[in-house]
C-alpha cells in the first residue's frame, strides 16, 4: 500500500509540474497573423530540438479555432562536390518514418550562429569533409503548414577529407557517388528526403549554368 501511495503521489507531482511548466509559457493576447487572429498562445511541449505551440485563433472566416505549430531552429543541407563531379550522400535510419534514408549531409542549425557556420559543422561532423568554397543555394520552407522551419542550402567545393564526428544519436553510412547517380536516385524515388531533393536540383541548375554538366 505504501508503495502504491508513493507512486500515486509521484504521478500527481509530475502532472502538476508539467501543468505549471506549460502554463509558464502561456501568453494571452490579441495579435494579427495575416488574416488570422491569435487570441492566446501556449507552449505545451519543449525539448532541445523542437517547441510545440498551441494557439487559440480566429480563422480568416472569423470562426474560433486552434492551430498547432512546431517551432524549430533553421536547418542546413550541403551538396558537396569534388573536382570529379562526385557528391556525398549520408545514409541513416529515420525514426519518424521507420525507414532507411539516403540524404545529403544535413542537420539542425543554431539561432546563435550564422547558417553557413552550421553548414560547415554539419558537413565535417557527418562526412569528415571541409570545403574551401561555399555557395548559397537558397532556402525552402520544409513543411509550412505545421512548422516554421526554414532550410538553408549550400554548394561546397574545394573539398578536403578529414575525420568525421557524428552525434551520439547518429549511426551513419557515407557514400561517394557521381552527381549524375545522385540525380538518378532523386528521379527514381530512391532519395525521398525533401531537403535533399530541393538542394540537389538547385545544385544541378547552378552546375549547368556554369557549363560543368
Amino acid at each position: 500500500m505504501a508503495n502504491r501511495r508513493h507512486v500515486a503521489v509521484v504521478a500527481l507531482l509530475r502532472t502538476l509540474c508539467g501543468f505549471i511548466t506549460a502554463r509558464r509559457y502561456a501568453r494571452h493576447m490579441s495579435e494579427k497573423n495575416g488574416p488570422w487572429s491569435i487570441l492566446d498562445s501556449e507552449v505545451v511541449y519543449e525539448n532541445a530540438w523542437i517547441r510545440v505551440r498551441h494557439d487559440n485563433v480566429l480563422t480568416p472566416a472569423g470562426a474560433a479555432g486552434i492551430y498547432g505549430v512546431v517551432e524549430m531552429n533553421p536547418a542546413v543541407g550541403i551538396v558537396a562536390i569534388d573536382a570529379d563531379l562526385n557528391t556525398y550522400l549520408v545514409g541513416q535510419f529515420r525514426y519518424p518514418q521507420r525507414a532507411y534514408s539516403w540524404e545529403i549531409p544535413e542537420g539542425a542549425g543554431s539561432s546563435e550562429e550564422a547558417v553557413e557556420v552550421s553548414a560547415r559543422r554539419e558537413l565535417r561532423e557527418e562526412t569528415g569533409l571541409t570545403a574551401e568554397r561555399w555557395t548559397s543555394l537558397g532556402t525552402t520552407q520544409t513543411s509550412n503548414c505545421v512548422t516554421d522551419e526554414t532550410a538553408h542550402f549550400f554548394l561546397a567545393e574545394g573539398l578536403e577529407q578529414g575525420d568525421d564526428d557524428p552525434d551520439e544519436t547518429e549511426d551513419l553510412e557515407v557514400r561517394k557517388v557521381s552527381f549524375a547517380e545522385a540525380m538518378a536516385m532523386v528521379r527514381s524515388g530512391e532519395i525521398q528526403d525533401a531537403m535533399s531533393i530541393v538542394a540537389l536540383h538547385r545544385a544541378e541548375d547552378l552546375l549547368r549554368s556554369r557549363g560543368v554538366i
